[in-house]
């Protein structure tokens, strides 16, 4: 798809995505009193395109706990908001406005680190960035990561690039400004080097850019065994495609960036995108998760996915048991879970409120016939 009939796709679309998920999140009805018991609001925050999956999975879980009874008697309602303008805007809204007892998302690291200082209510972030639960305006802070963040993902992408394929040299291309990406490849350099690696390129490349020779040709003339690709589409296939055009030949690594449907309807023939490889945004799911996720969305749970559902399920835990939507005993309710057995497991929350994993498996996917199959686990420490 071209890249600006993708952005006015998107702007068409932010219409009737509102009303989708307005019409979607109505309570059922509960009973038959004349003044039923207030709904709990829960703010949601995610893109309207790529990285959607996150908003079925806090569905899905909302649905079950609705299903349930609700949390401290009351049906969660989700009130909905776009990931894109003034992020900060939208969550003052949420907090202010609908009085939302926690948000749930966004996505994007550069968006998460606007929420922190300016939000007192828990924040269970689908973005990934190590430092972004380091953003807040409390010793404490009220966001959290829900899966593994991008400096653990890097690592892990370093040594399967050494271990696994045996490649010793690298060139990195990221969004400059990015929060995330920056990250993500600070890390990965860190890792590779360590490893015996060496980096020969490192190129950069501004939001909505749609050509990218100046950089593709100084990462040609390095030669790399491969080319690590720390972004988002559409802006990370038409690279591909790109590069491929220019002769370069390098392997393609993709960070979690990658893990998202948009990857692989961006270009018309996804042929350059063959056999690249990128880790996953999430671990191995829950059989129950999966088999719930296929029966109300007709689909196998994608992307990030799971992380909306165990956002939304933790968040329940957390109010239940201190019988409070009190932000600060929510926010450290959350923290002191343990035990967690969801879409995926997890142990606990780290001083940082990342969350720590039994064995930290992430997964390594690789394009195949223009569709990602499981390539490997490779596991590592956090």
């Amino acid at each position: 798809m071209n890249p600006k009939i993708f952005r006015l796709a998107l702007c068409i679309l932010l219409v009737l995505s509102v009303a989708y998920f307005s019409a979607g999140q109505r309570t059922e009805d509960v009973g038959t009193t004349e003044e039923p018991m207030a709904t709990l609001k829960v703010g949601l925050i995610h893109p309207l395109l790529n990285y959607a999956t996150f908003g079925d999975g806090v569905r899905l879980a909302s649905a079950e706990i609705n299903k349930a009874g609700g949390v401290l008697g009351r049906q969660v309602e989700l009130i909905y908001k776009v990931e894109i303008g003034n992020i900060a805007d939208s969550a003052r809204e949420l907090a202010e406005k609908e009085n939302v007892v926690a948000i749930l998302g966004p996505m994007f690291s550069s968006s998460a680190v606007k929420v922190g200082p300016i939000i007192n209510i828990p924040v269970i972030v689908g973005a990934t960035g190590a430092d972004v639960t380091n953003t807040g305006n409390d010793p404490r802070d009220f966001l959290f990561l829900v899966t593994n963040s991008n400096a653990l993902q890097a690592k892990v992408m370093a040594g399967f690039v050494v271990n696994d394929l045996g490649k010793k040299t690298a060139a990195m291309i990221w969004q400059n400004g990015d929060v995330y990406s920056k990250g993500f490849v600070n890390a990965f350099n860190a890792n590779f080097k360590e490893l015996g690696g060496r980096i020969v390129a490192n190129q950069i490349y501004e939001q909505e850019d749609t050509m990218f020779d100046g950089q593709l040709g100084i990462i040609k003339e390095a030669n790399p065994d491969i080319l690590l690709l720390a972004s988002f589409p559409p802006e990370s296939p038409l690279i591909v495609q790109q590069a491929r055009e220019m002769g370069i030949k390098s392997t393609f690594i993709g960070s979690d960036g990658w893990d998202d449907s948009l990857m692989l309807e961006i270009l018309e023939d996804n042929t350059p995108l063959e056999n690249s490889y990128y880790c996953s945004i999430s671990d191995e799911l829950a059989a129950d998760f999966n088999d719930a996720y296929e029966t109300m969305f007709k689909n196998q749970p994608i992307g990030i996915a799971p992380l909306g559902y165990d956002a939304m399920k933790l968040l329940a835990i957390a109010i239940e048991k201190v019988q409070s939507t009190d932000p600060v005993m929510v926010r450290d309710a959350i923290a002191a879970i343990t035990d967690y057995e969801g879409a995926t497991v997890i142990t606990g929350f780290d001083e940082n409120r990342h969350p720590i994993k039994p064995t930290v498996g992430i997964r390594v996917l690789k394009i195949v016939d223009g569709q990602p199959e499981q390539h490997a686990i490779v596991k590592t420490s956090q």
